[in-house]
């Protein structure tokens, strides 16, 4: 795995402190849902990657602190337990918003196929739970063995496209 390097502080909200880089743009629900499938709006989120790089930026913080350390033990030091403290929390709070961003988009992706075809919630789940492949071929997938509750022009080109 890949590490990039950790971001400068730059400008931050205080109500999610905890990540280092920007959250995925959801495209608004009159965009459709192929779109929205199309944008990434109900893939698995970011955060999880960004946790184990939290795991990455703190073994190298540490290291680093090992190295200059000037006393007998580096690990009864309390600044030694502050940096991981400091990484954990970090760490902690993304694997936690991420299950939750993670079971937003799954609800989420079931109400909308809910809504879009003439299926029901269990359906969508014994679909999904055996569908090994992308969320846009999923849609495809329902589109091609289920009705449309209401098909547009519009539904209809984006479809068109998809299937190209």
């Amino acid at each position: 795995m890949k590490i990039p390097p950790k971001p400068k502080r730059g400008k931050r909200s205080p109500f999610y402190w905890w990540r280092r880089w920007k959250s995925h743009k959801y495209l608004p629900v009159r965009a459709g849902l192929l779109a929205r499938i199309q944008n990434g709006d109900f893939e698995y989120p970011d955060q999880f990657e960004w946790a184990k790089y939290e795991l990455h930026y703190m073994q190298d913080e540490i290291d680093k602190f090992v190295n200059e350390y000037q006393g007998n033990d580096p690990k009864e030091d309390h600044r030694y337990y502050d940096i991981q403290k400091r990484y954990m929390k970090r760490h902690n709070k993304l694997i936690e918003d991420a299950h939750e961003v993670e079971l937003r988009h799954l609800h989420g992706l079931e109400d909308e196929l809910v809504k879009e075809f003439d299926i029901t919630k269990e359906e969508v789940r014994a679909i999904m739970e055996g569908f090994g492949d992308t969320t846009e071929s999923l849609y495809l997938h329902i589109a091609d063995n289920y009705d449309f509750r209401k098909l547009t022009k519009k539904k209809a080109t984006q479809l068109l496209k998809a299937k190209i």
